[in-house]
C-alpha cells in the first residue's frame, strides 16, 4: 500500500457576508448581479429552503482557493451558518458566478459529499515517457461536518509504473471518522507509458 504525506487537506473555513434575497424572479437577478451580488440557494434539511444573496468578490477570491464540495461559514449578522458548496453554475462564456447551491450543516447529522482529488509531486515521476493518467477527480465521502476537508490529495512521488493506485489506498480510506463510499478497488491514478495514453483527465477545477 502506498504511504502519502499530507492526505487530506484541511484549509481555514472561508467566511462569506450574506442576506436574504427579497429578488427572486428571474428578470430581477440581472440588476442583482449588476449591483456585485450573487444569487444563491440555501437547502435545509427539515427546514425551509432560503433564497440568499452573496458577495461576488468575496466568492471569487474564495474560489482561487477552493471549489464545490468546500464548507464555508455564512454570515448574516446576528447569526452565522455553515454550509456546503454543492453547485455552482457559471455563465457558458464569461464564466462568472450567475448562482450558488448550499446545503446547511447540521453538527449531528452526517452529509454526503464529493471531496476533489489533487496530485502532488508529479514532476517527481513524470518524464517524457512517462505521465501519471488520473482516473478520478473527485471522492464521494460520508462523515460529520466538523470531519469534512476543504479536499484531498497524495503524494505521487512513491508512484511505481504500471502500479495503480487505488481508492484503498489513499489516506482518507484509513480515516476512522470518514466513511469513503467509492469503491475500494477504484483506480485513482496509474503512472503509464505515453504512447499509450488515450485521451488526458483533466484535473478538478476551482471554478
Amino acid at each position: 500500500m502506498y504511504t502519502f504525506q499530507r492526505g487530506i487537506k484541511i484549509m481555514a473555513i472561508p467566511l462569506l457576508k450574506a442576506g436574504m434575497r427579497k429578488r427572486k424572479q428571474k428578470t430581477q437577478l440581472k440588476y442583482l448581479r449588476r449591483e456585485g451580488l450573487v444569487p444563491a440557494t440555501l437547502y435545509s434539511r427539515g427546514k425551509e429552503t432560503k433564497s440568499i444573496e452573496l458577495s461576488k468578490l468575496e466568492l471569487e477570491r474564495m474560489f482561487n482557493k477552493c471549489g464545490t464540495g468546500a464548507t464555508v461559514q455564512l454570515d448574516f449578522g446576528e447569526e452565522t451558518k455553515s454550509a456546503i458548496i454543492k453547485e455552482v453554475q457559471r455563465h457558458i462564456t464569461k464564466n462568472y458566478i450567475l448562482h450558488l447551491d448550499l446545503q446547511e450543516l447540521d453538527e449531528n447529522q452526517e452529509i454526503s459529499v464529493k471531496i476533489p482529488l489533487y496530485i502532488l509531486n508529479k514532476s517527481a515521476v513524470e518524464s517524457s515517457v512517462s505521465v501519471i493518467q488520473q482516473q478520478k477527480t473527485e471522492i464521494e465521502i460520508q462523515t460529520y461536518p466538523k470531519y469534512l476537508p476543504q479536499s484531498i490529495e497524495f503524494d505521487a512521488t512513491n508512484m511505481k509504473f504500471g502500479e495503480p493506485v487505488l481508492v484503498k489506498d489513499l489516506d482518507v480510506f484509513e480515516n476512522e471518522n470518514i466513511d469513503v463510499l467509492d469503491d475500494s478497488e477504484a483506480i485513482v491514478a496509474l503512472l503509464a507509458s505515453t504512447s499509450k495514453i488515450e485521451e488526458p483527465v483533466e484535473q478538478p477545477s476551482l471554478y
